[in-house]
């Protein structure tokens, strides 16, 4: 995946919102972040990370704004859930007259990642 380039605005937000979780334990830092938080719903992120390990890496994010988020992520969900049973109960009778090769063929579907899947699967009794 290629990486977008970096911006002033992306520069500027490494800059101030990029802290290492060495400067946040040794100075007033946190609290400071958290003291921006209380009161009022801000958006505003900060991202902790640990220089000794690169996948130690945390995201800073006002409550407020994270259970919106949260909401936000449900009703989209629900939205596409309700939008793909319309899709598939307006399209229930249709037949299914697509040959298996054209699926196969599709590049989106490999076959031999099928069958060594089979033993896998679990099919309901009920």
């Amino acid at each position: 995946m290629k990486k977008p380039p970096v911006t002033s605005s992306t520069f500027s937000f490494l800059k101030e919102n990029v802290l290492s979780v060495t400067d946040v334990t040794r100075t007033k830092m946190l609290s400071e972040i958290l003291n921006k938080y209380a009161g009022k719903e801000t958006s505003e992120v900060y991202v902790i990370q640990n220089s000794k390990n690169r996948n130690a890496v945390g995201v800073l994010v006002d409550l407020e704004h994270y259970e919106r988020l949260l909401r936000i992520q449900e009703a989209l969900e629900q939205a596409i859930d309700e939008s793909m049973t319309n899709l598939v109960l307006s399209r229930k009778n249709e037949i299914a007259d697509i040959a298996l090769f054209e699926v196969i063929d599709d590049n989106d579907f490999d076959l031999d990642d099928l069958v060594k899947a089979l033993p896998d699967i679990e099919l309901d009794e009920d």
